[in-house]
């Protein structure tokens, strides 16, 4: 696995300032200081309502592409967090007063919503390597900004710990470096690019500093 290590640690570091802007980001910041209330967290539970729904179906969709090679356990395990997740979600949303129809009438921001479109084109067209890379770079940061959010609003908003469970699994996910990387390698191994491994990492990104952008502009704060 030493080419598929060395490029995920060149991608990493080419992504150095995006992920630090990401883990820096002001919407958690703002939960953590007590200058959003907890209204601040509609747009964040209605978006992932509906990313959670995309996201489903996107891993349903690599387990039925990648089902016959060695990718599959991994793609399942991450299918079987998408569904443990939207539970979590759902108590989440009921502490600020949205229950499931309230989630699915909520509409989402294009900007808000492009990472989960992104996906669902990855789970289509993608090659295992390049996906399994993007949510490889791009997890990382997303569960530190949920360990951030979770962090505030049990301290500041009185959430108790049932209803940070959508925060808590992914701020404590165990790391599939090792997994991650078997796949990246067989991919290389079997002529995938490495720009399009790199591409979809950075896009992955860039999409999830979007989402955070527009957390922050329909919070109210921007």
């Amino acid at each position: 696995m030493g080419r598929a290590a060395q490029l995920v640690a060149e991608i990493r570091g080419e992504l150095e300032t995006l992920d630090r802007e990401i883990r820096e980001h002001p919407y958690p910041a703002a939960l953590g200081a007590g200058n959003a209330g907890a209204e601040a967290l509609r747009p964040f539970v209605g978006h992932q309502y509906h990313i959670v729904q995309s996201d489903l179906r996107s891993m349903a969709t690599l387990v039925q592409r990648f089902g016959h090679t060695s990718a599959r356990d991994f793609f399942a395990g991450v299918l079987q967090g998408e569904i443990a997740g939207l539970a979590g979600l759902l108590a989440m949303a009921r502490k600020i007063g949205m229950d499931e129809a309230a989630l699915a009438d909520y509409e989402v921001a294009a900007e808000g919503f492009a990472y989960a479109t992104f996906m669902a084109w990855q789970s289509t067209y993608a090659s295992a390597a390049a996906f399994t890379c993007g949510i490889l770079v791009n997890f990382e940061a997303w569960g530190y900004n949920c360990g951030r959010m979770s962090n505030a609003l049990r301290a500041r908003h009185g959430f108790a710990t049932a209803e940070l469970g959508f925060l808590e699994a992914f701020a404590t996910m165990p790391s599939f470096e090792e997994p991650a990387l078997a796949i990246i390698q067989e991919g290389l191994d079997h002529g995938v690019a490495e720009r399009d491994v790199r591409r979809a990492a950075r896009l992955f990104q860039e999409f999830e500093k979007m989402f955070w952008d527009t957390m922050e502009r329909l919070s109210g704060r921007r």
